[in-house]
Protein backbone atom coordinates (compact mmCIF):
# COMPACT_ATOMS: atom_id res chain seq x y z
CA UNK A 1 0.00 0.00 0.00
CA UNK A 2 2.77 2.45 0.89
CA UNK A 3 4.54 1.65 -2.36
CA UNK A 4 1.35 2.45 -4.32
CA UNK A 5 0.90 5.74 -2.46
CA UNK A 6 4.51 6.69 -3.12
CA UNK A 7 4.04 5.99 -6.83
CA UNK A 8 0.88 8.11 -6.91
CA UNK A 9 2.67 10.99 -5.18
CA UNK A 10 5.54 10.80 -7.65
CA UNK A 11 3.11 11.01 -10.56
CA UNK A 12 1.05 13.96 -9.26
CA UNK A 13 3.42 16.71 -10.48
CA UNK A 14 2.96 15.44 -14.04
CA UNK A 15 -0.84 15.59 -14.00
CA UNK A 16 -1.16 19.20 -15.22
CA UNK A 17 0.86 18.30 -18.31
CA UNK A 18 -1.45 15.33 -18.95
CA UNK A 19 -4.49 17.59 -18.72
CA UNK A 20 -3.35 19.60 -21.74
CA UNK A 21 -1.82 17.29 -24.34
CA UNK A 22 -0.14 18.83 -27.37
CA UNK A 23 -1.87 18.50 -30.74
CA UNK A 24 -1.31 15.12 -32.35
CA UNK A 25 0.58 14.65 -35.62
CA UNK A 26 -2.72 14.10 -37.51
CA UNK A 27 -4.12 17.33 -36.00
CA UNK A 28 -0.99 19.23 -37.04
CA UNK A 29 -1.22 17.82 -40.57
CA UNK A 30 -4.94 18.62 -40.79
CA UNK A 31 -4.26 22.16 -39.60
CA UNK A 32 -1.53 22.68 -42.21
CA UNK A 33 -3.71 21.19 -44.92
CA UNK A 34 -6.70 23.46 -44.23
CA UNK A 35 -4.60 26.62 -43.71
CA UNK A 36 -2.49 25.98 -46.79
CA UNK A 37 -5.59 25.30 -48.91
CA UNK A 38 -6.88 28.76 -47.93
CA UNK A 39 -3.49 30.27 -48.75
CA UNK A 40 -3.36 28.48 -52.12
CA UNK A 41 -6.81 29.84 -53.04
CA UNK A 42 -5.44 33.33 -52.34
CA UNK A 43 -2.24 32.71 -54.32
CA UNK A 44 -0.03 32.61 -51.22
CA UNK A 45 2.78 30.11 -50.60
CA UNK A 46 2.27 27.28 -48.15
CA UNK A 47 3.28 27.65 -44.52
CA UNK A 48 5.63 25.17 -42.86
CA UNK A 49 5.01 23.73 -39.41
CA UNK A 50 7.40 25.20 -36.83
CA UNK A 51 7.82 23.26 -33.56
CA UNK A 52 8.99 26.39 -31.71
CA UNK A 53 5.86 28.30 -32.73
CA UNK A 54 3.73 25.26 -31.86
CA UNK A 55 5.26 25.22 -28.36
CA UNK A 56 4.37 28.91 -27.94
CA UNK A 57 0.84 28.38 -29.27
CA UNK A 58 0.24 25.31 -27.13
CA UNK A 59 1.57 26.95 -23.96
CA UNK A 60 -0.73 29.94 -24.50
CA UNK A 61 -3.77 27.75 -25.23
CA UNK A 62 -3.13 25.70 -22.08
CA UNK A 63 -2.53 28.81 -19.98
CA UNK A 64 -5.81 30.38 -21.13
CA UNK A 65 -7.71 27.15 -20.46
CA UNK A 66 -6.17 26.61 -17.02
CA UNK A 67 -6.44 30.21 -15.84
CA UNK A 68 -9.81 31.00 -17.42
CA UNK A 69 -8.96 34.00 -19.58
CA UNK A 70 -9.15 34.65 -23.33
CA UNK A 71 -6.71 37.25 -24.62
CA UNK A 72 -3.58 37.78 -26.69
CA UNK A 73 -1.97 39.05 -23.48
CA UNK A 74 -1.62 36.88 -20.38
CA UNK A 75 -2.80 38.20 -16.99
CA UNK A 76 0.89 38.76 -16.18
CA UNK A 77 1.30 40.97 -19.26
CA UNK A 78 3.17 38.54 -21.54
CA UNK A 79 2.34 38.97 -25.21
CA UNK A 80 2.82 36.81 -28.28
CA UNK A 81 6.37 37.94 -29.05
CA UNK A 82 7.58 37.19 -25.52
CA UNK A 83 5.84 33.80 -25.57
CA UNK A 84 7.43 32.92 -28.91
CA UNK A 85 10.89 33.89 -27.66
CA UNK A 86 10.37 31.89 -24.45
CA UNK A 87 9.47 28.87 -26.60
CA UNK A 88 12.75 29.21 -28.50
CA UNK A 89 11.54 31.01 -31.61
CA UNK A 90 14.43 33.05 -33.00
CA UNK A 91 15.23 34.40 -36.44
CA UNK A 92 11.74 35.74 -36.99
CA UNK A 93 10.97 39.44 -37.32
CA UNK A 94 7.24 39.13 -37.91
CA UNK A 95 4.94 37.32 -35.49
CA UNK A 96 1.16 37.11 -35.49
CA UNK A 97 -1.41 35.19 -33.49
CA UNK A 98 -4.98 33.99 -33.85
CA UNK A 99 -6.98 32.74 -30.86
CA UNK A 100 -10.41 31.13 -30.72
CA UNK A 101 -12.51 29.04 -28.39
CA UNK A 102 -15.40 26.63 -28.63
CA UNK A 103 -15.02 25.29 -32.18
CA UNK A 104 -15.41 21.53 -32.50
CA UNK A 105 -12.60 20.84 -34.98
CA UNK A 106 -9.90 22.31 -37.20
CA UNK A 107 -12.09 22.99 -40.26
CA UNK A 108 -14.63 24.80 -38.05
CA UNK A 109 -12.07 27.02 -36.33
CA UNK A 110 -10.31 27.87 -39.61
CA UNK A 111 -13.67 28.71 -41.22
CA UNK A 112 -14.44 31.02 -38.30
CA UNK A 113 -11.06 32.73 -38.54
CA UNK A 114 -11.51 33.17 -42.30
CA UNK A 115 -14.79 35.06 -41.66
CA UNK A 116 -12.93 37.57 -39.46
CA UNK A 117 -10.92 40.24 -41.30
CA UNK A 118 -8.03 40.33 -38.81
CA UNK A 119 -7.72 36.57 -38.46
CA UNK A 120 -8.04 36.10 -42.21
CA UNK A 121 -5.27 38.66 -42.72
CA UNK A 122 -2.95 36.62 -40.49
CA UNK A 123 -3.74 33.35 -42.27
CA UNK A 124 -3.19 34.87 -45.72
CA UNK A 125 -0.26 37.18 -44.91
CA UNK A 126 2.43 36.43 -47.49
CA UNK A 127 5.15 37.59 -45.08
CA UNK A 128 4.56 34.58 -42.86
CA UNK A 129 6.43 31.39 -43.70
CA UNK A 130 5.82 29.27 -40.60
CA UNK A 131 2.95 28.44 -38.26
CA UNK A 132 2.37 26.52 -35.05
CA UNK A 133 -0.91 25.24 -33.64
CA UNK A 134 -1.90 25.11 -30.00
CA UNK A 135 -4.97 23.36 -28.66
CA UNK A 136 -6.27 23.00 -25.11
CA UNK A 137 -9.41 21.48 -23.59
CA UNK A 138 -12.38 23.78 -23.94
CA UNK A 139 -11.44 23.79 -26.77
CA UNK A 140 -9.10 26.75 -26.93
CA UNK A 141 -7.22 27.23 -30.21
CA UNK A 142 -4.08 29.28 -30.89
CA UNK A 143 -2.17 29.80 -34.13
CA UNK A 144 1.21 31.54 -34.03
CA UNK A 145 2.60 32.74 -37.36
CA UNK A 146 6.10 33.99 -38.10
CA UNK A 147 8.16 35.32 -40.97
CA UNK A 148 11.89 35.83 -41.42
CA UNK A 149 13.84 39.04 -41.04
Amino acid sequence: MLRALALICLCLPGLPALACPAPTAPEIEAHLSVVNAERARAGRPALAHAPDLARAAHAHACDMARRGYFSHTSPGGQGMVARARTAGATGYCMIGENIAQGHRDIPAVIASWMRSAGHRRNILDGSYTHVGLGLAPGPVWVQVFAGPC
